[in-house]
């Protein structure tokens, strides 16, 4: 396999293979098809996934830190390790599970490293770049619920945007938190619990 990266702007690779090959198997996802032709050296694989996958990679950093230029480079992270580790991958579980356990194990080494919590904005519109800016009354909403997600813990926020933003099952979730899918659904249950708390703590300022 080529080693030969080159990132010529974010999200883009520089490449000369000419077709991403059709997969043999059926059974296996679009996604998974690709990953499987990124390890045999095909970069127009490698450049279909990173159209794929690169604007929810980079709103799950997004809304998880809050700064859109540690996003970006978390992003290109991702990328870069699916690039490098391609060989080894084995079409075992959903491609965004694999995706999005690589993404939260980044997630985690950047909030240990800058030893700060992280924030999110959390709504449904919003998540899903759906929703037009808030004004008045809901814009004070907003910011009383992301002002409270910046005192959650991570795997609580984790497993609500992976829930939200994604549409993630328990099940793929707790795949990519390496946990039980009970615990998955009491991190996600304590979570809209502590923002319904806030707000309605809120209403009493």
């Amino acid at each position: 396999m080529d080693k030969s990266l080159h990132l010529t702007r974010f999200g883009h690779f520089q490449f000369t293979m000419e077709d991403v090959s059709k997969a043999s198997d059926s059974s296996l996802s679009i996604d998974q098809a690709l990953m499987l032709d990124v390890a045999t050296g095909n970069q127009v694989a490698m450049e279909k996934l990173i159209d794929n996958w690169k604007d929810s990679v980079f709103r799950f950093f997004d809304r998880s830190l809050h700064n859109k230029a540690d996003a970006e480079d978390l992003t290109q992270r991702v990328f870069i390790k699916i690039y490098y580790s391609a060989s080894k991958y084995q079409p075992k579980a959903k491609f965004s599970t694999y995706l999005f356990t690589i993404a939260r194990n980044l997630l985690i080494d950047e909030i240990n490293k800058n030893n700060r919590q992280q924030t999110v904005s959390f709504e449904d519109g919003w998540i899903n770049n759906e929703a037009e800016e808030p004004s008045g009354e809901e814009s004070e909403i907003y910011e009383i619920i992301e002002f409270a997600m910046r005192g959650m813990p991570e795997f609580q926020c984790t497993a609500l945007l992976l829930r939200v933003q994604r549409e993630l099952s328990y099940s793929e979730i707790a795949d990519v938190m390496k946990v039980s899918e009970s615990r998955v659904k009491t991190w996600i249950h304590r979570a809209r619990l502590f923002l319904k708390k806030s707000l309605e703590e809120s209403e009493l300022k």
